[in-house]
């Protein structure tokens, strides 16, 4: 069997594609995964090892603009450049994960009278997923709140969960501190904003730097590429050495399984792939949703960890050094608390998520 696997524009809709890519692979079929030739999946896809395809893609618009012209003409390029390529590989099967090169790519397949399903991650669908939702055959669903979004006949609407790649599961943390040159003896505290990262968390991070190097606790902060420099010159610049062997500043990681291992507790955005990693291994989390997110989506998703103690969250527009540093230590400087966070984020996980996913691709 051949499947043709496509999302992208960040790692929350490229990381689920790949775990479904990687399960498929294993069980005989051939993989070809189709995304945008300018964004991130043009460089994560080829280096985990799959054939990889790219399109030149533009976001609609959400209003009426001279922007919508120019996304009508590049899209329909890419609609055409897609058909071609599913003829061509001759695929059985599409799934599209979210983010905008999506949307032409699983039009095309439907045109073509392939199998199509799409996956949507988040308590609000995209706006590609809520317009592909009516012509695809199945949609997996990662929060039940997302179906009364969409419109549509609920017999085409699975509950899966969010898969997360089999190598983020079990990893050895011995292993993931060796991997980090990281101390095993002490705390550490994972800082991410996503793939693509997050300045407002990166500009509020002083503090927490400084009671970190005073009490004994690393600190392991994904800028993202963008934001890296900055970073290390606000550190410099407020008289802490971004050399210390307590402070491991790196602007991306390819091997995010070894950071989510060595974790006590991650300060992250509240992404829905982001936080299937963080509850599939068990960690305790301070999450500031993206204020930016479609219809607040992320707060959505953050409340729900929040709801069973799994996490706390603080409101982008609510942020600075010193809330942050509060909610850190209120965690940290307890492990009664830090072993309650991580046992009821534990509850949470979604292990059985991708094997959910194959399954309806297999019934499909």
């Amino acid at each position: 069997m051949k499947a043709i696997i496509t999302g992208g524009g960040t790692g929350g809709h490229i990381y689920p594609a790949l775990a479904v890519a990687e399960k498929l692979e294993n069980r005989g079929w051939e993989i070809l995964y189709i995304g945008s030739e300018d964004r991130m999946e043009a460089e994560i896809v080829p280096k985990a090892g799959y054939n990889f395809k790219g399109l030149s893609v533009r976001p609609l618009p959400r209003s009426l603009s001279l922007k919508l012209i120019s996304s009508l003409f590049y899209n329909t390029k890419a609609f055409l450049k897609a058909l071609k390529i599913i003829r061509d590989f001759k695929a059985d099967f599409v799934i599209g994960t979210g983010g905008f090169v999506a949307g032409p790519v699983v039009l095309a397949a439907t045109l073509l009278k392939r199998k199509t399903i799409i996956h949507e991650q988040n308590a609000y669908p995209g706006i590609t997923n809520k317009l592909l939702a009516r012509f695809v055959d199945k949609i997996c669903l990662n929060f039940a709140e997302a179906a009364k979004y969409l419109n549509i006949d609920s017999e085409k609407i699975e509950f899966t969960g969010n898969p997360v790649r089999p190598k983020i599961i079990n990893v050895d943390r011995e292993k993931a501190y060796q991997n980090l040159d990281l101390n095993s003896g002490l705390k550490t505290i994972l800082i991410t904003g996503g793939s693509l990262g997050a300045e407002v968390i990166n500009n509020n991070v002083l503090k927490l730097y400084n009671y970190a190097l005073e009490n004994q606790i690393q600190i392991l902060h994904l800028t993202g590429k963008k934001n890296y420099e900055q970073l290390i010159n606000n550190l410099k610049a407020n008289n802490i050495d971004p050399k210390n062997k307590l402070i491991k500043v790196i602007a991306y990681l390819d091997q995010m399984e070894f950071a989510l291992a060595a974790a006590d507790l991650i300060i992250s955005r509240a992404g829905a792939t982001a936080l299937a990693e963080i509850t599939t291994c068990a960690k305790a989390s301070i999450l500031i949703p993206f204020a930016a997110a479609a219809e607040n989506h992320q707060s959505v998703n953050a409340e729900a960890l929040k709801k069973r103690g799994a996490a706390l969250v603080i409101e982008e527009s609510e942020l600075d050094e010193i809330i942050l540093l509060e909610k850190v230590r209120l965690i940290i400087e307890s492990e009664e608390k830090l072993n309650a966070m991580s046992e009821a984020a534990e509850t949470m996980s979604q292990k059985d998520a991708l094997e959910n996913i194959i399954k309806v691709i297999e019934k499909t």
